[in-house]
Order: C-alpha cells, then sequence, then structure tokens
C-alpha cells in the first residue's frame, strides 16, 4: 500500500477499493524544494478551481459526484474544489511537501505519495483522471498515459488542464529567453511545449471523443520582476547548480531591462485555463503500449 495522507479512509470506501500494491517513490521530487512558496506565485484568481471543475463535468457531460483521479495534484490548486464539493477525490504527487501544503489547506483530502507512470490503482478504478499542468513537466509522459488509462473505467474522462496565455505577452517572451540562454550555456533543456503537443496528439488521434473548453478567463498585470521572483521558484530550475542559477537570472535580467526598460514596468495580460477532454473505451493503454 502506498503512503497516504492524512489517514487511510474506511476499508468500505470507493478509494480504499481502489488501490492495489504499491510504494512512494525512493528519491525526494525537485518541487519539494518548492513547495511552501509554490502558491505564492502561482495561485488561481478566486472561483477559478470550481469553474475549472465544473467546465471538466460539463464538458465530459456527466454529473458529480464521480470517482476523480488527480495525477500531479501538488499543493492543491485544482483539487481543492473537488475535495470541498465531496467528489470521491484522490489526489496524487511525487513530492511529499507538496501534498502537505495540500493537505495543510484541505486537511480531510486522500492524498496518495507515488509516481504517475506506476500508479497503486487496479484498474478501472476512476470515471475522470485529471492531468492538469502535468504533461508539459513531464520526463516520461507516454508511462503515465499508459497508467492513466489502465485505471480509466471504460468510457472515462482524462481531462487535461493547461494556463494559457499570450504568446506576446511577458511570460512567453521570458520562457523563449531562458530557453535561448541555457541552449548558449549548452545546458539541457527541456522543452515543455514539446512534451504537451506529442501527449494531446496521441491522445486526440486514440480517444473516441475530445472537445476542448476554455473553462476560465482572467486579466493580470505582468512584469519582468514578477517572472523573475516566480521562476526563481520553479523546481526545474531550483535543481540548477546556485552558480548557473546566478548566471541565468543576472542575463535574464539585464535582457529585461534592455528590453523592457524598468523591471516593475506593468504589462496587462489575459491568461486563460483551457481543458481538453478526452473519452477512452478500454484497451486504449493497451494500443498504446504498442
Amino acid at each position: 500500500m502506498p503512503p497516504i495522507l492524512p489517514e487511510d479512509p474506511e476499508q468500505n470506501s470507493p478509494q480504499k477499493r481502489a488501490f492495489g500494491p504499491g510504494a512512494g517513490p525512493t528519491e525526494n521530487s525537485a518541487f519539494d524544494l518548492t513547495a511552501p512558496s509554490f502558491e505564492r506565485h502561482r495561485s488561481l484568481p478566486a472561483g477559478a478551481s470550481e469553474t475549472i471543475r465544473a467546465a471538466i463535468y460539463a464538458t465530459a457531460g456527466i454529473s458529480p459526484p464521480a470517482r476523480v483521479l488527480d495525477i500531479g495534484a501538488g499543493t492543491g490548486r485544482i483539487g481543492r474544489a473537488f475535495v470541498d464539493a465531496n467528489d470521491f477525490y484522490i489526489g496524487l504527487d511525487t513530492s511529499l511537501a507538496m501534498l502537505q501544503e495540500f493537505r495543510s489547506r484541505s486537511p480531510r483530502c486522500i492524498l496518495v505519495h507515488s509516481v504517475g507512470g506506476q500508479l497503486p490503482f487496479i484498474d478501472g478504478s476512476f470515471d475522470i483522471v485529471l492531468l492538469m499542468q502535468v504533461l508539459s513537466g513531464a520526463n516520461d509522459w507516454r508511462s503515465i498515459l499508459t497508467e492513466a488509462l489502465r485505471v480509466l473505467r471504460p468510457g472515462g474522462y482524462v481531462s487535461v488542464g493547461q494556463i494559457v496565455s499570450s504568446e506576446s505577452g511577458v511570460d512567453a517572451q521570458f520562457k523563449r529567453q531562458m530557453r535561448a540562454i541555457l541552449d548558449q550555456l549548452q545546458l539541457a533543456s527541456h522543452r515543455p511545449g514539446e512534451a504537451r503537443g506529442e501527449a494531446l496528439a496521441w491522445l486526440k488521434s486514440a480517444s473516441e471523443t475530445h472537445k476542448h473548453r476554455v473553462a476560465h478567463s482572467w486579466q493580470v498585470t505582468a512584469s519582468a520582476q514578477e517572472f523573475l521572483d516566480r521562476h526563481r521558484t520553479g523546481a526545474r530550475f531550483a535543481a540548477l547548480p546556485c552558480g548557473v542559477q546566478r548566471l541565468v537570472l543576472e542575463r535574464l535580467r539585464n535582457w529585461a531591462e534592455t528590453t523592457f526598460g524598468s523591471l516593475d514596468t506593468p504589462f496587462p495580460e489575459t491568461r486563460s485555463y483551457e481543458v481538453n477532454v478526452f473519452q477512452f473505451q478500454r484497451g486504449a493503454e493497451r494500443e498504446f503500449r504498442t
């Protein structure tokens, strides 16, 4: 049985029946270091998580409550809405520290410390599997999708969620410059857009149905300094050697001052949370393995 936070559910509950053999990760997650400050820079606007939950149910065309597995639940930015609505919700993450942050905000949630590519659940346990802000950062999205489909009931749904901002906005420009700097330093640079694009393409080709929806939109005022403060707490960036972090931030700061002038100059920007909902029948995970 994998580690469960806080207490094991009752023996006869739907969550308990879902568990099969398994164990938690044997290595620390890069997100452990950034967990305490994660939501300080990445919180969603008030009411957004509830709107996203409603959009997932509406897009799938099913009525709550459902049996929901959230792979990469993190601090519960999305999952708390499912917990508060009394769904049969289980949140799973490789980072114990992130799950502890989740539990501190939702004491009655059921959380599992495990890896997405080796889920500790029996086949067909869930109606919906959530992959919210997960595929872009996944080193092996294929194993995650294979396992997600294995634990999904026939006719169940996989929901992929992502925050989307303008390609001309401050965030998008900074991310492109960050990749350019890492390439210049000859450091391996993860390409989140490529991983997510490949995963979505497979999901579209293998699913019975696919629906896309903008679940929530909001206005923000972004600045170069805001990006620097947030990115400093990013898991992948925090894993770099301290000397490399300082060098990259210095180059980013110099570029930003040339491009934007003051680092504190505010720029209005629209962001949205988009969901792609895919329906699958039994056997899709076997097709994926081949």
